[in-house]
């Protein structure tokens, strides 16, 4: 196992690709070609934190496991099937990003000081958790079909399931898309459980051990 520590480990560009991310999905919709390309952006995060980790040993699970998940994606979308296509694809994001937030979890509590690098990295893990709820009500919704929320007809709507998401991991709850069967429920409590523990432990512990840039 070899550590790179010449320099100090830097998540912006990974907290970047998220943000892309977010982008495209919300662009995107239901577009065919939103499929493999959310998954190529996600692997392309994940080997940015392997890089970020500096392990050659984790380099090379990450690109194995990323290759994996794009050949999924591709084989889902060629083979035809809306909900197929969702189930295989949502399954292969919610792989990623799991593998995303370890990798980064690892290197952010292996830092000796908390800088703003290292706060990148808590944010980039807290936008992934909205992103691996949303791929995990997908593939729910594509296995048991409708209805699983309201005024959400397909399975294969990523921004509208990003979008519940996010405001259920924030609480804020607006109430235009809301849980219509007892999975989407349980997963939306688990979700909502789950962002509030991030920010009151994880995202508190970081801020408790800040170090301005030059302060021992």
């Amino acid at each position: 196992m070899l550590v790179d520590r010449a320099r100090p480990p830097r998540f912006g560009a990974l907290l970047a690709s998220i943000v892309v991310l977010y982008i495209l999905i919300i662009a995107l919709g239901r577009s065919t070609v939103a499929v493999p390309l959310r998954v190529l952006v996600l692997a392309a995060a994940l080997m940015l934190a392997a890089r970020v980790a500096g392990r050659r040993d984790q380099s090379r699970a990450a690109l194995a496991v990323a290759l994996a998940a794009i050949v999924l994606s591709v084989v889902a979308v060629t083979a035809g099937g809306d909900r197929l296509a969702t189930g295989l694809t949502s399954a292969a994001t919610v792989t990623l990003a799991c593998a995303t937030i370890a990798a980064t979890a690892q290197t952010v509590v292996r830092r000796d000081r908390v800088d703003i690098q290292a706060v990148a990295g808590a944010l980039a893990t807290y936008l992934l958790l909205a992103l691996v709820f949303s791929n995990l009500h997908q593939l729910i919704a594509a296995i048991l079909g409708n209805p699983y929320l309201t005024n959400v007809d397909r399975a294969d709507d990523a921004s509208a399931f990003l979008y519940f998401s996010v405001i259920t991991l924030t609480t804020v709850g607006y109430g235009d898309i809301v849980p219509a069967s007892n999975a989407a429920r349980a997963i939306a409590v688990a979700e909502a459980i789950t962002g509030q523990l991030y920010l009151v432990s994880v995202v508190a512990a970081v801020v408790a051990r800040w170090r301005p840039r030059g302060q021992a």
